[in-house]
Parts: C-alpha cells; sequence; structure tokens
C-alpha cells in the first residue's frame, strides 16, 4: 500500500517499478493517515508491505491459512478496483 501524496512522491517513486517487476500487488491510498491507520500505527507512513509469512518464529498452519486466504481475498480485491483503470 502506497500514499499518494505528493510531498513524499518522490521517496517512493521506484516502489511501484519494483512491484510490477516482482509481481507483486500494490494500491494506493489517500493519505499518510489512512495508511498509517492501516498498518495500526499512530505515525504518518508513506509505504507498508504486507506480508503473509513472519520475518522471525512460526505461526500455526491454521493461522498461516487464514493469513494467506485474507491477502487473496485483498489481492482480488484490489485487481478488480483497478482492472477499469489499465
Amino acid at each position: 500500500m502506497l500514499n499518494h501524496v505528493p510531498s513524499i512522491f518522490y521517496v517512493i517513486t521506484h516502489v511501484p517499478i519494483l512491484c510490477e517487476e516482482a509481481d507483486i500487488p500494490y494500491v494506493y491510498v489517500p493519505s499518510k493517515e489512512d495508511l498509517a491507520t492501516a498498518g495500526a500505527t499512530k505515525r504518518p507512513t508513506c509505504c507498508v508491505l504486507v506480508l503473509t509469512k513472519p520475518t522471525k518464529g512460526k505461526l500455526d498452519p491454521a493461522e498461516q491459512e487464514k493469513i494467506k486466504a485474507n491477502y487473496s481475498q485483498v489481492v482480488a480485491d484490489i485487481s478488480e478496483l483497478t482492472s477499469s483503470l489499465f
């Protein structure tokens, strides 16, 4: 998820290109505050990476499948919403 505020946009302009090259879905959100809320933080945020696997430790297999299913649903929703743009 990316924030689309012109004042900080130059900091992350390379991210969509990298995402497209790696076939990683991305979406813009209206503000840093909206992105921070989605990321459960109070600090304004310009970019968030959503992972389906933990970087440390292990998850219960059922929890891992739930995360993957939720991620897949979000990707499908984003694809549907943005399909008319391209």
